[in-house]
C-alpha cells in the first residue's frame, strides 16, 4: 500500500508542472476573447532578436583558389516559392523583394547601379531611393490635410510595390579554398532583382534593378520567416537560412574569366549552354575533390 502511495505522489510531482506549463502555453495562444492570438508556435528566441550566424572570414593570403560565379534564381521554380510568396504580407512573412524594397526605402541597406558585366559597390555608384522610385514609375499614396490641403506625407502602399513582377534574381557568389582552415566554401556576395514588366508597345521587358550586397541584407533576412512546406506550417526557416544552406534552385549563366562573357555570348544553342553550365559546375566540384586526393 505504501509503495502505491509513493508512486502516486511521485506521479503528481511530474504531472502538476506539466499542467501549469500547458495553462501558460494556452494563454500564449489565445487572447481574452478566446481568439487565436498568434498563428505560429511561440519559440524560445524572438525573431526580432535573431542574428545571422557569423562567417569565418579568411585572410586574403590564405585564399589560394577562388572562382566567381553568377547565377539566375528563377522564382517560378517550385523550390524558390518561399522567396516569392506571399504576394501580400501576412503571418510574419513577406516576399523577398518586399523585404529588400522596404529596407532600401528606410535607408537600412545600400543599393548600387546595375551595369552589364561590371559590379562596383562604392559610394559613387549608390542609388538614391527617390530617384529609383521615379525611374520605375512606382505610385505614391499622398496624404493631405483635409482643411488646408497641404501634403502631409507621401507613402508607397504595399499594393504598388512590384513584387509580383520580380520573377528572377541575379546572384553573385564566390567559391574559394582557405588553406589555413582547410575549408572549401562558397560565399554569396550580392543579389540583383529582375523586373519583368509588360510594355504596351514593346511587350514583356526584362530590367535588372540594382545590386544589394548580401552582407547588408543578412541581419534582416535572419529575422524574416519563410514557410517551406504546405503540409507542415511549423516547418519554418528564415530567408537567411535558405541562402546559407543553399536551399534554393538556380543555374549558372556566367563565370569570371579573361574575356568576362556570359554563357549566352559564346554558346548558340540551349544544348551548348547546358553543357557549359555543367562544365563550370564540374570544374568547381573537381577542384574540391582533387584537394583530398592522394
Amino acid at each position: 500500500m505504501k509503495a502505491i502511495f509513493r508512486i502516486l505522489t511521485f506521479g503528481l510531482l511530474f504531472i502538476l508542472p506539466a499542467l501549469v506549463n500547458a495553462q501558460e502555453t494556452d494563454n500564449s495562444f489565445f487572447d481574452e476573447s478566446g481568439d487565436v492570438a498568434m498563428s505560429n508556435l511561440p519559440t524560445s528566441i524572438d525573431l526580432a532578436e535573431r542574428k545571422p550566424i557569423e562567417y569565418n572570414n579568411p585572410r586574403a593570403e590564405d585564399v589560394i583558389w577562388q572562382k566567381v560565379v553568377y547565377r539566375i534564381i528563377d522564382l517560378r521554380e517550385k523550390m524558390n516559392y518561399p522567396l516569392y510568396f506571399p504576394e501580400e504580407a501576412s503571418d510574419n512573412r513577406q516576399s523577398l523583394f518586399t523585404t529588400i524594397f522596404r529596407l532600401f526605402e528606410e535607408g537600412k541597406i545600400r543599393a548600387y547601379v546595375y551595369q552589364d558585366n561590371k559590379e562596383i559597390f562604392t559610394e559613387e555608384h549608390r542609388i538614391n531611393f527617390d530617384d529609383f522610385v521615379k525611374s520605375c514609375d512606382i505610385l505614391l499614396t499622398v496624404k493631405t490635410d483635409s482643411i488646408t490641403g497641404d501634403t502631409l506625407s507621401a507613402e508607397i502602399d504595399e499594393s504598388n510595390i512590384p513584387n509580383r513582377e520580380i520573377l528572377q534574381y541575379y546572384a553573385k557568389e564566390v567559391w574559394y579554398f582557405d588553406k589555413h582552415n582547410s575549408v572549401f566554401s562558397v560565399r554569396l556576395i550580392a543579389l540583383c532583382p529582375i523586373w519583368y514588366r509588360e510594355d504596351y508597345e514593346l511587350g514583356l521587358q526584362k530590367r535588372p534593378l540594382f545590386w544589394a550586397t548580401y552582407d547588408d541584407l543578412r541581419p534582416y533576412l535572419a529575422q524574416q520567416e519563410a514557410l517551406i512546406s504546405d503540409k507542415n506550417n511549423g516547418a519554418r526557416e528564415t530567408v537567411d537560412d535558405l541562402f546559407i544552406k543553399r536551399r534554393f534552385g538556380s543555374y549558372i549563366f556566367k563565370e569570371s574569366g579573361i574575356m568576362n562573357r556570359n554563357i549566352l555570348q559564346y554558346n548558340k544553342t540551349a544544348e551548348e549552354m547546358h553543357k557549359e553550365q555543367e562544365r563550370i559546375k564540374t570544374s568547381i566540384i573537381n577542384y574540391e575533390q582533387d584537394l583530398w586526393e592522394y
